[in-house]
Order: structure tokens, then sequence, then C-alpha cells
């Protein structure tokens, strides 16, 4: 056992175990050091858990430097058929399944083709067919994944001259694709400072390490993703759909082979696996070291019913700077807003910590009912500051870009539940905002809310609405002013609001030569992708910002803007900073 070295000689003897054979020394826990400090991660029944300084007791199996490098050694992860784990579907995998289930052993998630979760001769007879049934492939890898993957869900974005290849620097149209990623450093300064490419040609675990677009497509890797590489962007394709596992499962391959351009290297029978990613259940989160949390629920949400309610907390005793937000939502979640109220609000605030419903049965729906338009007005007077309507969100603000908090009038939050079973549903809120010291803030943030109020969507029919806003609105939407008259407007972060008709949501840029250039789709009115800017678009004089939604309205009656679900909204929602 160790028990006399210094701090430093345990980690040394640690990463020294770890390089030369990944078997770790048993460690009692004791006080090594900073808690904050992460010095590598151990695989648990749980996953790939961080090791902290003062927490060493979780590290009997193995210790690894990064979360990459435990996650992808020790999870597994077989393609769907892949029984023995080969990276190919043929007969030997037939037989170990066909081992499995007479031999009654544990249940395997890429054993079960027909989806029951039951592993019985049905699964037997739907790999059969899989094999059977397969057209031999006479493409390479690489040109699978070019034509099949990369062209459909990649190439209409990423193409000359677009707002995203631009953006990225990145061309991902057929004929330039493998010259435009592989070995090539990415735009991304972080993914920079971490020494990745777009596509490395390494072979094996270090091939994927290494590779930013391995990085930008695993949306299995979402939650680490988006906790411990904010800076990293948005998982592709942006605002989905995503790939799907046989997609995934396949690349990965490729690229773990050294993403040749030439010979085949990875199974096609893996793409027959058309599953997609389910992410992961609900968890609190732990507080800010430096910060504020804000818990709200469990609440209960009733069988076939919506929930939505204000909740106000009064403010904190001083302002503060936020730089990164984080939210973990319960199932069930359309939305959840976090406001401050107007200048112009002249109301008495709120009771704090008190649910103040909007929807019926919670609350009588009815102008006689005071408390209930009372608690429709307050939604008109408020300041949209942060929101989401994915059920977990992590977003960090540029480098030195920070939005101030003031202690004016406290935050009303607001959350908006859905449920369409037959069962009591629990909601449940954790919102963090971590907060950065004065002295660092070189730019303050403001907040953009560009909105269209003139909705009118006729019965089983597809519209597609647009407004344009010029430069002069678009500055009168932000609630912050430029420093001076020769500011440039930096727009870092913009999401998209609708209701459940929405089927397409854009957000372009209009040149001063009439030149529109998509910026922002969201194909989603549930989980609208968070388009974070990096670098951040910068708006000149003379240019404009076109919004335009599609929505199919199926059923019998016009549909209008509203609170409501069964209403509709057409928003845009940003966070800018002047330069």
């Amino acid at each position: 056992m160790i028990y006399s070295l210094s701090k430093q000689k345990i980690i040394i003897a640690i990463f020294f175990c770890f390089l030369f054979s990944q078997n770790c020394t048993i460690l009692n826990s004791e006080n090594y050091g900073d808690c904050n400090t992460i010095l590598g991660y151990s695989w648990t029944s749980f996953g790939c858990l961080p090791i902290y300084g003062c927490d060493m007791g979780n590290d009997s199996e193995f210790f690894f430097t990064t979360f990459e490098e435990c996650n992808i050694t020790c999870e597994t992860n077989n393609s769907l058929g892949d029984i023995n784990n080969d990276n190919f579907i043929n007969i030997i995998d037939i037989i170990a399944l066909v081992n499995i289930i007479l031999n009654n052993e544990n249940f395997i998630l890429y054993g079960d083709l027909n989806f029951d979760n039951f592993l019985n001769v049905g699964d037997i007879v739907s790999l059969v067919n899989m094999i059977i049934n397969y057209e031999e492939e006479i493409r390479d890898s690489w040109t699978i994944i070019n034509e099949d993957i990369l062209t459909p869900k990649c190439s209409n974005c990423h193409y000359q001259g677009s707002f995203f290849a631009e953006t990225s620097n990145l061309i991902l149209t057929e004929d330039v694709a493998y010259n435009q990623l592989i070995n090539r450093s990415p735009d991304n300064n972080s993914a920079n400072e971490n020494g990745l490419v777009l596509l490395s040609n390494e072979t094996g675990l270090l091939g994927l390490l290494r590779s930013f677009l391995w990085e930008k497509i695993n949306i299995k890797n979402e939650n680490h993703f988006y906790s411990e590489h904010p800076q990293y962007g948005e998982i592709m394709p942006l605002g989905g759909p995503f790939l799907t596992n046989g997609e995934l499962d396949f690349i990965e391959d490729w690229i773990w082979a050294g993403a040749p351009e030439n010979g085949i290297v990875a199974d096609p029978l893996i793409l027959n696996d058309q599953s997609e990613y389910n992410p992961p259940e609900f968890t609190p989160l732990e507080p800010p070291i430096l910060g504020f949390q804000y818990h709200i629920g469990p609440f209960e949400v009733l069988p076939n019913t919506e929930r939505e309610f204000l909740y106000y907390v009064p403010p904190e005793s001083n302002d503060y700077y936020v730089n990164r937000v984080e939210m973990s939502m319960s199932p069930g979640t359309h939305h959840f807003i976090a406001y401050e109220f107007s200048d112009n609000y002249s109301g008495t605030l709120p009771n704090p910590y008190e649910y103040r419903d909007i929807h019926t049965p919670y609350i009588e729906e009815t102008p006689f009912n005071p408390e209930w338009i009372q608690n429709i007005m307050d939604l008109q007077e408020h300041i949209f500051i942060f929101g989401t309507q994915w059920p977990a969100w992590d977003y960090t603000f540029p480098e030195g870009v920070a939005l101030k908090i003031t202690t004016d009038a406290g935050l009303d939050l607001n959350p908006h539940y859905f449920n369409y079973t037959n069962e009591t549903i629990q909601g449940e809120v954790y919102f963090n905002l971590h907060a950065t010291l004065p002295q660092d803030v070189v730019h303050e943030a403001g907040i953009l809310q560009l909105g269209k109020n003139d909705i009118s969507l006729p019965p089983h029919q597809e519209t597609t609405l647009e407004k344009i806003f010029s430069t002069n609105e678009i500055l009168n939407s932000i609630n912050i002013n430029p420093p001076s008259n020769t500011s440039e407007l930096k727009i870092f972060q913009l999401f998209s609001h609708a209701h459940q008709l929405m089927t397409r949501f854009d957000v372009l840029i209009l040149h001063e030569n009439g030149q529109e250039e998509l910026i922002y789709t969201a194909l989603d009115y549930e989980h609208p992708p968070i388009l974070e800017l990096d670098p951040p678009l910068t708006m000149t004089v003379g240019q404009d910002i076109i919004s335009r939604a599609t929505y199919y309205n199926n059923t019998d009656n016009y549909v209008n803007f509203g609170l409501l679900s069964t209403d509709e909204m057409m928003i845009i929602f940003g966070l800018v900073y002047f330069e």
C-alpha cells in the first residue's frame, strides 16, 4: 500500500502503472490534494468516472488519463449482430449467438436483432437473414461513407460558399471531402489546443482520440462532449437527425483502421443497424463552485396535460456575471426559460418560490380569474435571459464574455412540461449559473429577441411565414447599447422557439446586394439546435436578419399566435456582444 509517498510521487506512480500495464495500484481513500483537480478516469459499473485529487478509492481496475481513453477501451460497444466483436458479421456470430441462447447466458443488447428485449430464436433468424440477404458491397469503405453518409447528411450545409463551410473552413461535398478532412487542423481553437486534427490517419485508439470529426458526430457521447468540451460547438449534423448507431460504428471502425481513402476496412453489414441513440436518464446537477443553483420540484404533471408555470426567485445580494449555463430536466420537458422583469414592469413582484400556473387543470383559465390574468400579464413583461428545449444543456460563453445579472428584480423561471401518457409524471429542473469575476469580463453580453406575432395558419395546409428584421430593429431588440457608433455587433448564439406545428425554422442573413445566406435551421420544434458561433457572426450596417418558418396545420381550425402548445410562436433568441 502507498502511504508515505508525497502527492507528486503518488501521481507519478499511478501514471507509470498506466503507461506500462493499465493495471492500477489499489490506493486508499486519503487526501491527495485539491478535490477539484481531475487526475484521470476509472472504469466502474457506472461507466468512466473522474478520479479527483482527494478521491482515490475507485481505481481498483483501470486508470486512464482521459475520458476518451477510458470510454473507448473499457465500454462494450459491439455493433448490432457482431456477437464476437471482431468488427465483421458472419457465420461465427451466428454460432456465438446460438451458444449464448442455449447456455441461457446474460442478455446482450447487440444480440437483440429484433429489438424485443429478449434473446431467442427470432434473433437467430434475423441474424441469418441479414447475412444471407446481403448483397456483396464492392465499394471502398470511404466511398460508402462519402456517398451514403456525408453527402445526404452533411454536404447540404458544408458546400462551397455556404455559411457553415466558411465559418468552419470545411467543405464536405463528394469531390473534396477526403482532402478537406484528413490531417487538417480544425478552425476550432479549443480542438487545436487539444492537439486534434479533423480526421487522423493514425490507427487504433490514437486515431479516434485525435479525430475532431469523431468528437463532432458521436452523439452517443453527448454528455461528455458538452460537459468537458463546451468550446467544441454542437454535435453534428446540426439539430439532427443524427447518425444512426450503424453509421457511427462503421465510421468508428474505418477511423480505427487509419481512415484510408481506398480499401474495405469496415463491414457494410454494420450499416443495417438503423437504431438511434437515446439520451441518458435525468440526473441532478452538482452546484457550481462559483455561482448559483436553482432547483425546482419535483412537481406533478397529471396524465394527458401540459403544465407550465412561473417560479420567482428573489435577487442575489450583489450583481454578478455569468459565463456558463447548465441545465438538467426530467423527461417530459418542452422548454425551460429564465426571465428577468422588464424595466417597464410596474406590478408587484410575485411571491417567491411559488408555482404560478398558466394552464388548466392547474389553474382556472378564465378572464374572471385575476390570478390567471396576472400570470399571463407577467409573461408579457419579461426579458429573456437563458432558455433551452433540450432536457440537458451545458453552454460556455466565448472567452472574456459574460452576461450581467443584476439585483433589480430577481429571476422568473419558466418550466413547461407535456405529459401525453395515462400516468402522472414528475417534473424537476436543476439550473446552474456559473459566475466569473468582474475583472475577467472583457465584453458584456446582451440578449437578442426577435419575434413575429402575426401568425395565422389555415387548417390542413402547409404555410411558410417570413419576417425581415432591419439593422435598427435588430439593435432595438437587444437589451444593451453599443459602446460607440463604430462598435461591431457579434452574435455568438442563436436558437429558435416554436410549437408543435412547425416543420422547419430557418434564420438567414440578408446582405445589401440582396443575397440570402442560411445560417440556422431547426427541424424539430421540441429540440431546436443551439447554434454556437465560434468565431461569432459579425453583423454589419445594411445587413438584415430573415426569420422564415414553415408549419403544417393538421387540425380542423385556424391556429394563431399564442402561449399554449396548441397555439404557435415564431421567435429567434440569441446572445450577443459589441466589440
